[in-house]
């Protein structure tokens, strides 16, 4: 069957499972069939519909390149019976696979025109860390390897009378005037990228004619780090119009039919990032085949609103478990704030003290002397200083009783850290640094303070975080200098480190010490960092504000690069995130 027109062209945003082609080969034969039977045309599929974006090791193994290449063929086969397929797949080249956009029509591979491959290799945008992650070998490369210029690769396909010229990932400006140049009817555009909450979504622009998008839908695991994908099929017309299909849903879209939605999702927007969160961390817990969770509830906010996310996506509240886990330094104000929280989701409840626990570890501990046998060296005297006290609560209620606790419950727990925690390693090593997941991982503390408000005015409209866990001093209530009942607590500020941190990991370039020393004494160090307060009253001098960058520099860039390390692995909503592309650059 010959395409006589750019209609009847259907994008498919598809949820794509990683390293699943056997899944994801079966369900694009399954729509390409529906397809057929409507009259369309030509059938586009997302970049890595077929493979889902591959790891490191996923690239390198054989069994699954093989089954990526048996369900290729059949994909091509079925277009025998009519219709015509562009899809984003990993193709082998060279012995490698490589980042890639194929066609098929009448069971055959449609070659692009003039180019000495069956495929168009994956674009990778050097300003979208995941989308370079993602790339296998990067079309410069290969141009160079083949001994042709880069243009030669993209190069358009041709269906019978339709010409389009297509690119597969990051953004290709200088590919719209070529394809132009090659009269080509349509451009299309395979795109997966996950969410970002600190950048607007990327779309394409053209100067004389449309460009299609098709993206897809589910997360893309690279071990230390997880990725909403979150769709992005439509087409953005020459006057900036852009239609866009739902985010975050399987659906498909005819070509110039009005079946999209001409608003666009705001990717700061709380309502955006909970359903990111949501959506994630559903498909997260049904991959890991994971039905029940724990939460060490301390009456705080982090954990707080931890409790309000799981609530939401677990199938039934009676698979939830909050414990609180008090010693002598717990207020009874934090203690009830969290037997609330269990109340208004209704969900399952206990509390479980660890005084005796720290005091038995304490006498095990406290004044053993370590001798070295067959030395007369003398032997090392062990002490417990307040700080390891401290560290001690957090170890004993993450290692002995959430971890029994949820293997007696029949499920995981959760890590409640968030963003600033991470930057500077404000957490126990195996204490509150642990657990299964941190789905608050990439978010800074007023970020935790404005999705909490969120959870309670608009997704349960009503109070189901208590609004004590939300007003009260943020405190690990460790010692009795965290009482929060005297307002003691954190030494974070978190409205300003919140700030700070974010101006060494989510700038294009980290700010350096030198440059916030000269902005605050240039007075626009709050302007610079985005501070909405006084820098003056935290820091009325010079002096003390430079104590207070080397305290937290060095802990940036010291012990809590060992504690990111081992930290569970965190759902990114940001463009840069710990565990994925972001170390502890010098500042």
């Amino acid at each position: 069957m010959e395409l006589e027109t750019s209609r009847g062209i259907r994008l498919h945003q598809m949820a794509i499972r990683q390293g699943k082609p056997e899944v994801n080969g079966a369900e694009i034969l399954r729509r390409m069939e529906r397809d057929r039977a409507d009259g369309i045309r030509l059938s586009v599929f997302p970049e890595w519909a077929l493979t889902g974006p591959l790891g490191a090791g996923e690239w390198l193994d054989p069994a699954l390149g093989a089954a990526c290449d048996e369900w290729l063929e059949r994909i091509v086969a079925a277009t025998s019976e009519g219709g015509a397929v562009l899809l984003g797949t990993a193709c082998l080249w060279r012995g490698k696979r490589v980042g890639a956009a194929v066609a098929a029509e009448n069971g055959t591979f449609v070659f692009p025109e003039g180019s000495p491959l069956m495929f168009i290799p994956k674009l990778p945008c050097d300003a979208d860390r995941f989308d370079a992650w993602t790339g296998g070998a990067a079309a410069l490369a290969i141009a160079y390897a083949e001994g042709v210029s880069p243009e030669t690769l993209f190069a358009p396909f041709r269906f019978g009378s339709l010409t389009v010229g297509v690119w597969c990932g990051g953004a290709a400006p200088a590919l719209d005037a070529r394809y132009g140049a090659e009269g080509c009817d349509t451009l299309i555009q395979l795109r997966s990228q996950p969410y970002m909450r600190d950048k607007a979504p990327f779309y394409p622009a053209s100067v004389d004619r449309p460009i299609l998008m098709c993206g897809g839908v589910g997360l893309a695991d690279a071990g230390k780090v997880v990725f909403a994908l979150t769709g992005g099929t439509g087409w953005v017309y020459p006057n900036g119009q852009i239609r866009l299909a739902p985010v975050l849903q399987e659906c498909a879209l005819d070509w110039g039919m009005g079946n999209g939605t001409e608003a666009q999702a705001d990717s700061a927007a709380p309502e955006m990032t909970v359903r990111v969160i949501e959506f994630a961390l559903r498909t997260y817990l049904e991959r890991l085949g994971l039905e029940r969770v724990v939460i060490g509830a301390s009456g705080g906010i982090d954990s707080a609103l931890s409790a309000a996310i799981y609530s939401r996506v677990l199938a039934d509240p009676a698979q939830l478990l909050l414990v609180n886990m008090p010693s002598r330094n717990n207020s009874q104000t934090t203690i009830s704030l969290a037997r609330q929280l269990a109340t208004a989701i209704g969900c399952n409840y206990t509390d479980i003290p660890i005084e005796e626990s720290l005091a038995l570890t304490a006498r095990q501990i406290e004044g053993r002397v370590c001798e070295r046998p067959g030395s007369d060296a003398p032997g090392v005297h062990l002490h417990l200083s307040p700080l390891a006290i401290e560290n001690v609560q957090a170890r004993d209620r993450s290692g002995r009783i959430l971890s029994a606790l949820s293997s007696a419950f029949g499920g995981v727990f959760t890590c409640n850290a968030n963003k600033a925690e991470c930057t500077v390693g404000y957490g126990t090593l195996y204490g509150d640094i642990s657990g299964f997941f941190a789905v608050l991982g990439d978010l800074w503390k007023r970020e935790v303070w404005e999705l909490a408000r969120f959870y309670n005015r608009s997704v349960f409209r009503r109070e189901v975080i208590p609004q004590g866990s939300i007003d009260i001093t943020p405190s690990a209530e460790l010692s009795a200098q965290q009482n929060v009942d005297e307002g003691k607590g954190d030494p974070l500020i978190y409205p300003w480190h919140d700030r700070l941190f974010a101006a060494w990991t989510e700038r294009e370039w980290p700010a350096s010490r030198e440059s916030l020393l000269a902005w605050y004494r240039e007075g626009t160090l709050a302007r610079e960092v985005g501070y909405d307060g006084d820098i003056h009253a935290l820091f009325p001098t010079e002096e003390a504000f430079a104590a207070d960058l080397a305290r937290y520099g060095r802990l940036y860039q010291g012990l809590s690069r060992a504690k990111r390390l081992q930290a569970p692995p965190i759902l990114s909503l940001k463009s840069r995130t710990f565990g994925f592309d972001l170390g502890a650059a010098q500042i």
